[in-house]
């Protein structure tokens, strides 16, 4: 290896060290940050925050078993009984509709 050749690996060195995103994250839009640092870690020492699934889980569990309660054992909340929740969901409605009732 020749001189210029070093002279050239060493300036590649440099280089890539300049313009290396090891140091600190490059700029990520705020709302994919926690995304990219899940991904890449984050080197900051900030913790990120804890998602909320495991309650919106538990959550629907128990509504839903709150829902089988009802149905088997022909229970009425506020005068509301499990056939009319299924009829509501199975309502048909236009989108359209409600949006020029709003």
């Amino acid at each position: 290896m020749n001189a210029s050749e070093k002279r050239r690996k060493e300036l590649l060195e440099q280089t890539r060290r300049l313009y290396s995103d090891r140091r600190e994250p490059p700029a990520v839009h705020p709302r994919y940050g926690s995304v990219y640092n899940g991904l890449y870690g984050n080197d900051s020492g900030e913790s990120t925050p804890a998602g909320t699934f495991g309650v919106r889980l538990f959550l629907a569990f128990l509504l839903f078993a709150g829902f089988v309660m009802m149905d088997r054992q022909d229970y009425k909340v506020f005068n509301v009984g499990s056939e009319r929740i299924v009829q509501e969901i199975e309502t048909d409605f236009d989108v359209a509709e409600v949006w020029k009732k709003l």
